[in-house]
């Protein structure tokens, strides 16, 4: 008969060493926090996305169902185009906010 204490595997070294190494790493050390944004540019970039992906899918989805459909589904699709002025505002307001803010040390 076999010895049943032949059979278990007992972690080697190299594995101990392993699960240690990840126990010392502090996942705080390694997230960097960027800068901060108003809640206000967050606001304004979500509103954006959001305008643009639904008035090119509505106005695709319109045209589908016919020439009715084309001549109300393009100018649904052109209100993207606020929409990605929108963003573009949000982006220059962001620069305007990064520049104002004093320097980390």
């Amino acid at each position: 008969m076999m010895d049943r204490s032949e059979d278990t595997v007992e972690p080697t070294a190299a594995a101990v060493d392993d699960e240690d190494e990840f126990e010392d790493e502090d996942p705080a050390e390694e997230a960097a926090p960027g800068p901060q944004v108003p809640a206000y540019i967050a606001i304004i970039r979500i509103i954006a996305v959001l305008g643009m992906g639904l008035s090119i899918s509505f106005g695709l989805f319109i045209m589908l169902v016919g020439l009715k459909g084309v001549l109300i589904g393009i100018p649904i699709i052109l209100l993207s185009i606020p929409c990605y002025y929108g963003m573009q505002l949000a982006e220059r307001l962001v620069a305007r906010h990064e520049q104002a803010a004093p320097p980390e040390v």
